[in-house]
Order: C-alpha cells, then sequence, then structure tokens
C-alpha cells in the first residue's frame, strides 16, 4: 500500500482562503479522480499553515491512472491555478509505502500525528526492524494504531511513524500513555543509533 501526500503552505493573509479552497479542490479531484482524497492542515506544530492532500493506492499504476485523470481536466487545473494567490512557495509531493501492517478496520481518524526521520547510512535494514517494532509497541500502549513507512521519493531512507486519533481526547490519552512507557522509551533509545540527526513531529487536523 502506498501513501501520496501533497503539501502547500496557506499564505498568512489568505488562510481561510486556503482552506476553503483545499477542502473544495480535494472533493473535485475525489470526483475525478475516483479515489478517495483527503485534506489536512498542521496544528500545535512548527509547520504552522501547512495544507496536506492525501491518497491511498494499492500501487504506483493506481496512481499513475488517478493523477492523469486529473491533468487531462481544464477545470480542474483552472481551479488550481486561480488558487495560487492563497498559497506561498512550491507545491511539495511525496510517496511512501507502508511496511507495517495495514489495519483492516479503523475509525476515522480527525488527527494524525507524524514523526519523521531518516535511516543512517549502513543501518537501512536495521532502521526498518526497529521502525516496525515501534509502531507495534506503540499500537499496543497507546490503543491507537501506529503505522511504519518508508520513503518512495524525497530523502533517501526517509521512515515516518503515522498515529491517527479519532478525537482530540483520544490523541491526548494516547500521548500520556506513550510518554510514561518506559517500555517504549527504552526502545526508542536502543535504536538511536539507527537514525541521523533528529526527528520532527507534526499534527494535523483533518479538514475533509
Amino acid at each position: 500500500m502506498y501513501l501520496f501526500n501533497r503539501s502547500r503552505v496557506a499564505h498568512p493573509a489568505h488562510a481561510s482562503a486556503a482552506l476553503s479552497f483545499a477542502a473544495e479542490i480535494a472533493v473535485k479531484a475525489s470526483t475525478l479522480s475516483g479515489t478517495e482524497i483527503n485534506a489536512w492542515y498542521a496544528v500545535m506544530s512548527p509547520a504552522s499553515g501547512a495544507i496536506v492532500w492525501t491518497a491511498w493506492f494499492e500501487c504506483l499504476a493506481d496512481w499513475e491512472v488517478a493523477a492523469e485523470k486529473l491533468a487531462a481536466d481544464p477545470a480542474y487545473n483552472h481551479m488550481v491555478e486561480m488558487s495560487d494567490s492563497y498559497f506561498t512557495g512550491p507545491v511539495t509531493d511525496g510517496m511512501a509505502t507502508i511496511v507495517s501492517p495495514f489495519p483492516t478496520v479503523t475509525e476515522r481518524a480527525e488527527y494524525v500525528t507524524i514523526v519523521s526521520t531518516v535511516a543512517a547510512n549502513g543501518h537501512i535494514a536495521e532502521a526498518a526492524e526497529h521502525g516496525l517494532a515501534i509502531a507495534a509497541t506503540a499500537s499496543r500502549i497507546e490503543g491507537l494504531t501506529t503505522m511504519f513507512a518508508m520513503n518512495v521519493t524525497g530523502p533517501y531512507g526517509g521512515v515516518s511513524w503515522m498515529t491517527g486519533a479519532p478525537s482530540i481526547g483520544a490523541m491526548d490519552k494516547s500521548l500520556a500513555a506513550i510518554n510514561s512507557s518506559a517500555e517504549f522509551a527504552t526502545l526508542v533509545d536502543s535504536g538511536g543509533h539507527l537514525y541521523q540527526g533528529q526527528a520532527t513531529q507534526t499534527t494535523y487536523r483533518r479538514l475533509i
């Protein structure tokens, strides 16, 4: 399973318009492509103003079909072009593959917290094994599903853990559980040498 994401930062003077457009274009893109596309915006995080669109694909060929449908629609592309003033900076795309078991049944996530880092040179296989262990342990302790993913594009060796929560209350409860777990802290510390530099943590709230 693959997770595609497209992100852009809302212009501070046009944040409301950017959020409205993000929801509207997600609906239109979903209809045109036949693929569910969700929109999210960063909260409580350094990435203030970031808006992200996401879509799941079974294979890269499915992404190609969806992308070509959108590229061929003049009305869709006109909407995108006319919204440029709502944003600042470039459009950034990314693709990741889910390495951990994909959940068969999950509650609709209203918040998603993503922790990202990059595997150290010479330790990608070990980092993947350790990353899977972190995801499994976090899921057990938090009571929420944490998925582990590896980059298909972007920084080579990039990895991420994604935890969805059905409400802010559920997110708060899961954070309390994970932050008080000596078992989890020990597991994370044991793999410190497997990754480069500092990990970043960002929380997104569902827009649509």
